[in-house]
């Protein structure tokens, strides 16, 4: 089975799903579970399935729309995601939590033609639809059988089969993805079929094409969509479903995955078991503990999303598993550098993808330009003039250092989270809660500024300091609080704790909602 070598002739996802089809043919692609039972789709039926819907859109679609697609992770979802981006249209993907309030603001911000969901989410489309009145197309995808039909219906041979020779603009856009609103009014990333393409197309990491990744992602995430299915349509993985994140345990056994994408919340969550289990069955080496969590094959996990601590990879390593992070933005489709499997800069957030971005450091922020970096935000003109410097750099709005070779970056903090004290010293909260990074008694740490003092708002882990024999949780932290002060300035010391019985609120993405965090 031959691995691609030239990525030079990729424009397009039509491009991908065609060359994928011809060159792994019936490999298995996606695999799901079904009542227990192992459903395989290969590269040609993913081609086949989402030209289908493609024809089908087209069909109660003739005009070029946005579409919004409400729906879970699923084979289904992925062909009608696929079929919407091959179709001419443009792909508006939503959560399957969106409440009916926050659909109508953003289908009228998003100018939404058409809206497809699964059954599902009905009572809720139907109330967008009724709220926002702009709807031509309303579509209930129903389930596994009504894809079927559609499948059959407008297949290859069928009446409709050139409705899918459509001629796609590379540079047009192809998906408005709206970011999470981690600090403010959520905006629509546009991005062409180029700035998707380019993205999984970088030449920094080989990957062998016999890999199995499992998706724990949701595959409205342009993390997800993009890195764990674009990237294995195109290097030839095949990708296992996990479904609700409750099944995750039953996955591994099942599935056998080699790899796979988390965010740290779900690293540290299963890391925590593996250790728990260690502890248990002291018998067992590191690798035997691990594999009853994870499986027999897992060697390596990619992390995106927020900060990884050094102790969370050490911890992976530990038990046989290189974790390693990568670092994106929805506005770069998303990744702006890839884990890296050397041990040079393995606490690094990666390695620069230099064949995609131009990256540079300007007083502290992390900027960028190339092939991945968004059209800009729909019909938000001042803010995407904002998002750039005038010389066509993407402001980030990270604050990070290259390493010494030149080749890794390392993000510091966020610049719209710093601490402005009155003496005009800017303190980096993120920096400050990295110290506490190794501290399992802490669940999630927040530090802010208040009254030109910094304070620290922790949700603790009062399991984990039950079973450490930890009675008096506020001063244990408070006494760990006094040992990352230790060589600050006095300016920059944690003056407060707050001890919260409830996880921060946060976005979709499990990212804390900082704005919403009130000292």
């Amino acid at each position: 089975m031959s691995k691609v070598s030239d990525y030079s002739k990729f424009h397009t996802v039509r491009d991908l799903i065609d060359n994928s089809a011809e060159t792994y043919g019936k490999k298995p692609f996606i695999k799901y579970l079904v009542d227990d039972e192992i459903i395989e789709k290969s590269f040609i039926d993913l081609k086949e399935n989402s030209l289908a819907i493609c024809r089908y859109i087209r069909s109660v679609c003739p005009e070029r729309m946005h579409i919004a697609i409400i729906g879970k992770t699923s084979y289904e979802y992925i062909t009608a995601m696929t079929g919407a981006l091959v179709s001419g249209n443009v792909f508006v993907p939503f959560a399957p939590n969106t409440t009916v309030e926050e659909g109508v603001e953003l289908f009228e911000a998003g100018d939404i033609e058409a809206l497809f969901y699964e059954d599902e989410f009905s009572e809720t489309a139907k109330a967008i639809a009724e709220k926002y009145g702009k709807l031509k197309v309303l579509v209930n995808m129903g389930n596994a059988d009504w894809f079927a039909d559609i499948y059959e219906k407008y297949g290859d041979n069928s009446e409709y089969a050139s409705l899918s020779e459509v001629e796609l603009n590379p540079e047009e856009c192809a998906t408005i993805i709206y970011t999470s609103g981690t600090t403010g009014k959520r905006k629509g990333v546009m991005l062409s079929s180029a700035n998707l393409i380019a993205n999984i197309t970088y030449t920094e990491f080989e990957h062998e094409n016999d890999e199995v990744l499992l998706s724990v992602l949701p595959m409205h995430h342009i993390f997800c969509f993009t890195s764990d299915y674009f990237k294995s349509l195109l290097e030839g993985f095949t990708v296992c479903l996990n479904g609700e994140i409750s099944n995750i345990g039953k996955s591994f056994q099942i599935f056998q995955p080699t790899t796979m994408r988390m965010v740290p919340m779900i690293c540290e969550t299963l890391i925590r078991k593996v250790g728990i289990l260690h502890k248990r069955f002291p018998d067992l080496t590191p690798r035997e503990a691990a594999e009853k969590v994870f499986g027999k094959n897992l060697k390596w996990v990619a992390v995106g999303g927020a900060h990884v601590s050094p102790a969370l990879i050490d911890e992976y390593e530990k038990y046989g598993i290189l974790l390693r992070q990568g670092y994106g933005m929805t506005e770069t489709s998303p990744k702006i550098t890839t884990g890296d499997n050397g041990n040079n800069h393995k606490y690094s957030c990666g390695k620069l993808m230099k064949s995609i971005f131009d990256t540079r450091i300007v007083d502290g922020e992390i900027q960028v330009k190339g092939k991945s970096v968004m059209m800009g935000y729909y019909k938000m003109p001042e803010e995407t003039a904002a998002a750039f410097t005038e010389d066509g750099y993407l402001r980030t709005g990270d604050l990070g250092r290259f390493s010494d070779d030149g080749e890794h970056l390392y993000v510091i903090g966020r610049i719209k989270n710093l601490i402005i004290l009155s003496n005009g010293e800017n303190v980096s909260p993120e920096e400050l809660e990295a110290k506490f990074a190794d501290e399992k008694v802490i669940r999630e740490i927040v530090v802010s500024g208040e009254n030109d003092r910094i304070v620290a708002e922790v949700f603790p882990d009062t399991e984990f300091a039950a079973m450490m024999g930890i009675e008096d949780i506020e001063a244990y932290l408070n006494e760990k609080i006094k040992e990352a002060n230790a060589g600050e300035k006095p300016e920059r010391e944690i003056t407060s704790l707050r001890i919260r019985e409830t996880p921060f609120p946060k976005t979709s993405s499990n990212k804390i909602k900082r704005s919403n965090v009130s000292f």
